[in-house]
């Protein structure tokens, strides 16, 4: 301003220069104003909020695919010597993520399997994960193959209609401390099983370390329940690590340059996996021919199994079994260590096992 009215000179001129910059100003404001109009959604664009139930689908989404077994809650039930109505039977499910255009894109093949009296049982569903219809829940829908399996060679062109899904059957999860648990509506789920017509109230639950579920039919007209154990305590599935092993027989140890043989890719799942294999007989070093296993458990103790109060701890354990000739089943010797290791072994001499969850192959080199 004091330049122009050097140059301009006298108060008139001064008085209109600081009109004319006072012109300038408002014209600089507004198109900075306007710039920032335009430019600023871009420059300070903001992500918008998914729904509570739309982060919990994708964290489900990455969750839910394993094996599942309950080996430890099968063999505790017997050891706490429940009555017999009480105690699970051995099951495992299986959870594999898989492309089926016509059912959605959270789509997963589960497979349950099931001893029984009449033998192993094997049930084949698909389940689907989908955001609400509740702000915080996630929906899954379960489509059944009553008889039979579904294979992967299916799945391009497999339909809704082709399998059985019932209204009212569905599960809604939500988020709890660190699980996630689904419930069906109270009475909602009927359907006609084995002549009966029946409902269930069943509920799952899963977290990073297991698959909680009920499975309990109950009779509309009785009110009898027909399936689960007579408790209501649900079936506890712990989530499975899968270990490659080798044994070397005989076990060959210390830089020792004696032969033997390896029998190698086994692959175990730490959920009591038993892997039986032939041992071939070797007259020139008077080795006979033997059935032998590796078994694999990572124990969580459901007992106290300590003196003076002390709280025993879980384990990783490796069992080699031998089945005799008279078809009895001997424990040869077991090893064990922290339950989350990613190794475990030992050597008897006449044999050495090797566990390990990653495979000698993929083995990175290291100091």
């Amino acid at each position: 301003m004091m330049r122009c009215a050097l140059q301009l000179g006298g108060p008139m001129r001064r008085n209109w220069c600081t009109s004319q910059l006072a012109a300038i100003s408002r014209l600089s404001i507004g198109v900075v104003l306007v710039g920032f109009a335009i430019t600023g959604p871009q420059v300070r664009a903001q992500g918008q909020d998914s729904t509570p139930g739309q982060r919990n689908l994708r964290i489900m989404a990455e969750l839910l695919p394993g094996h599942y077994d309950n080996s430890n809650q099968s063999y505790f039930d017997v050891r706490r010597k429940l009555p017999a109505v009480d105690r699970h039977p051995r099951m495992s499910t299986t959870i594999t993520r898989v492309d089926a255009p016509a059912f959605g894109r959270y789509v997963y093949l589960w497979v349950n399997r099931s001893e029984t009296a009449a033998g192993p049982v094997s049930s084949y569903r698909l389940a689907t994960l989908d955001a609400g219809p509740g702000a915080d829940e996630v929906t899954m829908r379960h489509y059944l193959r009553m008889q039979g399996e579904i294979t992967n060679t299916e799945l391009q062109t497999l339909q809704p209609k082709d399998l059985r899904r019932t209204e009212g059957c569905d599960y809604l999860f939500k988020r709890r401390a660190d699980h996630f648990r689904g419930l069906q509506g109270s009475k909602a789920c009927r359907f006609e099983w084995e002549g009966q017509q029946v409902y269930t109230d069943n509920e799952i639950s899963l977290s990073r370390s297991s698959l909680w579920f009920h499975d309990h039919k109950w009779v509309v007209k009785s009110g009898q329940r027909i399936s689960g154990v007579a408790s209501g305590e649900p079936f506890w599935l712990e989530r499975a690590r899968y270990f490659h092993c080798y044994a070397d027989v005989p076990g060959v140890g210390g830089g020792v340059d004696i032969p033997f043989t390896r029998y190698d890719d086994m692959l175990l799942h730490d959920k009591g996996d038993t892997h039986w294999f032939t041992a071939k007989a070797d007259p020139a070093r008077n080795l006979p021919q033997r059935e032998l296993a590796l078994n694999l458990r990572a124990v969580t103790w459901q007992v106290l199994n300590e003196a003076n109060d002390y709280f025993n701890r879980n384990s990783l354990v490796l069992s080699v079994l031998e089945r005799l000739p008279d078809g009895s089943t001997k424990e040869h010797g077991y090893a064990f260590t922290d339950p989350d290791a990613e190794r475990i072994a030992m050597n008897m001499k006449w044999i050495l096992v090797n566990c390990a969850v990653t495979a000698r192959k993929d083995a990175k080199p290291e100091m």
